[in-house]
């Protein structure tokens, strides 16, 4: 899980060097429908704090009962889930409404605050997963069928994915390539 980590830390830090010269245009959007970087930065605090806080009730219930499944094997990595769904569906996943960023999201906390409560969230979600055995971690599952049921480390790999993801689309959208 560590390995999954590294690589959403990394992600993070290209991704902010590569955006510094937007520094001023952080919260304006590249097209109408299109997030700004702030806004997709947001997007991704509310996906770890929602999950750290879903483990808060979650893991306790489920550990119990995973940490019997020790001699069953489980998968360590994700698919790109959101790939798939746009070849198969033609157009990209929906974000659920608990995960969008608010519509003042520039009022709420500057750029920097949010870059630092999503290191804080990640860093407090890193903690509460790897104090999991890795059997426990690898037989939790969550109920999320278009991420077919994933797993702890498929989740932390999903959350890297995710990321990218934007990064990616932002890139494109502020042309960064």
């Amino acid at each position: 899980m560590e390995h999954h980590f590294s690589r959403i830390y990394e992600q993070r830090d290209h991704f902010l060097t590569k955006t510094r010269p937007l520094h001023d245009r952080v919260w304006t959007r590249p097209q109408p429908e299109k997030w700004s970087i702030g806004e997709t930065y947001y997007h991704l605090y509310l996906m770890v704090k929602r999950l750290r806080q879903l483990n808060n009730i979650y893991l306790p219930l489920l550990s119990p009962i995973a940490k019997r499944k020790k001699k069953e094997g489980f998968p360590k990595q994700s698919e790109d889930i959101y790939t798939l769904y746009k070849k198969k569906n033609g157009k990209s996943m929906r974000s659920p409404f608990v995960l969008l960023p608010p519509k003042n999201a520039k009022d709420r906390m500057t750029f920097h605050h949010l870059v630092g409560c999503t290191s804080r969230e990640t860093r407090k979600l890193e903690a509460q997963v790897l104090s999991l055995n890795e059997a426990a971690a690898g037989h939790i599952r969550y109920p999320d069928p278009l991420a077919h049921y994933p797993n702890i480390f498929q989740s932390i790999d999903l959350l890297g994915i995710h990321e990218r993801h934007h990064f990616q689309l932002c890139e494109r959208y502020y042309q960064l390539n």
